[in-house]
């Protein structure tokens, strides 16, 4: 923990150099402890091929022979890329979206965007509240998310807030007319992030072919000449050096003696603060097949209490969409349902990306909505180490027995994302 959240890795920032040595730290230890590398050229550190382009002009909507300026008649919020283009439909519940619609819509809820996610871009009327704020949304320029290099993007459509009078006028064209969102852009600069990886072969000749992955997020915030206070460095002691040191003591403890039946993969993700990156390679690019992971548990703040919950505790994000929660605190795990069902922690980790390809993947944490949160004070010194130590010893012994049984979680009916 001191190391990784040392002020000598500058936070570990997405894509860093900084990131870079501490993949290179957790790999050394991956071969202390006599793990395979699943890096690249027989080591332990994988590689990831960035692309990223930088903005350098206001995007303009045009609909038909009509252009709509940023910040004026419409904001655009998120790009897909320097270009947008389709058709023009106006939604209804339960209609066909592809990939050539750009859908004008009146709001944009959570089933709503899942209604739409396939979409080139989404056209949404601005509520009361984004019109009060309008200049203030409109200052805050949309980016063109990064590409891995090699790996399809994922559906993600670009979408543009519209005033009344826009959205009225919208609404008169006719489905079918041609949309564009187009922004300036410069050219595409490569850049790197990095992943550590690492197996412990299972000793059983039929269970070892099944793969329990344990996984953290390497990654922070990096430094800021802008921060509050006099201290410039994120830290990111318990954002993620804590789930790091979770994964690193498990690693330790079941390597230790006789190896379970069960293969067990490590894997250290970079870039998880800036999209996810590490994890997105992985899941395209997988080190074993995807059909054979059997469960992933990633770890991600676990280095403080939740006054929500008990002492000692953790809980684990979509405790109610698997059977896996429950088996594990069956076994001692002190593990409980995710106490900030609104703050959606489900979808906010590296899990998230291995559920949408099916695997039963969720975070453990005891992330209690502290302060310190993404701010340069998240240290050492605010770690509470004998919560910490409890709450990795609570899991040993339930990971340990799911690294030796047969058992196979299931997502319950309906809440497979």
């Amino acid at each position: 923990m001191e190391f990784l959240a040392s002020d000598a890795l500058n936070g570990r920032g997405s894509g860093t150099r900084d990131e870079w040595i501490a993949a290179s730290y957790l790999a050394a230890q991956m071969r202390k402890w006599g793990l395979e590398p699943l890096g690249d050229d027989g080591g332990f550190v994988q590689t990831v091929t960035l692309e990223s382009v930088e903005v350098s002009g206001p995007p303009v909507l045009t609909v038909g022979e009509t252009r709509f300026a940023h910040g004026k008649e419409m904001i655009a919020t998120a790009l897909a890329g320097a270009r947008a283009a389709g058709k023009l439909q106006k939604y209804t519940a339960g209609a066909d979206v592809g990939p050539d619609a750009v859908v004008l819509m009146p709001t944009l809820d959570q089933a709503l965007a899942a209604a739409t996610s396939r979409a080139a871009v989404t056209l949404v009327k601005a509520s009361p509240a984004n019109l009060k704020n309008w200049t203030q949304i409109a200052a805050r320029p949309p980016s063109i998310p990064v590409r891995i290099v090699g790996v399809p993007p994922l559906p993600r459509p670009a979408r543009v807030l519209l005033d009344a009078e826009t959205y009225t006028a919208l609404e008169k064209m006719a489905e079918g007319t041609p949309v564009t969102l187009e922004v300036q852009a410069k050219p595409a600069a490569k850049a790197y992030t990095w992943n550590a990886v690492g197996r412990l072969t299972g000793r059983d000749p039929l269970l070892s072919k099944d793969v329990i992955l344990l996984t953290a997020h390497l990654d922070h915030l990096g430094t800021s000449a802008k921060a509050a206070t006099g201290d410039t460095i994120y830290n990111g002691a318990d954002d993620d050096a804590s789930g790091c040191v979770a994964v690193l003591e498990l690693m330790e403890a079941l390597a230790t003696g006789q190896r379970p039946k069960r293969t067990l993969v490590f894997t250290w993700f970079g870039s998880e603060e800036v999209g996810g990156h590490g994890a997105q390679f992985f899941i395209d690019r997988p080190p074993v097949p995807l059909e054979t992971i059997v469960a992933n548990l990633e770890f991600e703040m676990i280095g403080r209490p939740d006054g929500a919950v008990a002492a000692k505790t953790l809980w684990l994000t979509g405790y109610d969409r698997t059977n896996l929660g429950p088996e594990l605190a069956r076994r001692g795990a002190r593990l409980v349902a995710d106490p900030h069902p609104q703050q959606n922690f489900f979808m906010r980790s590296d899990n998230y990306t291995l559920a949408l390809r099916g695997v039963v993947a969720q975070t453990v944490s005891s992330f209690g909505l502290h302060k310190e949160y993404h701010s340069t004070s998240d240290d050492v010194q605010h770690i509470d180490f004998a919560h910490m130590t409890e709450a990795i010893r609570s899991m040993l012994e339930p990971v340990r027995w799911l690294a030796n049984s047969s058992f196979k979680p299931q997502w319950l009916p309906g809440k497979k994302p």
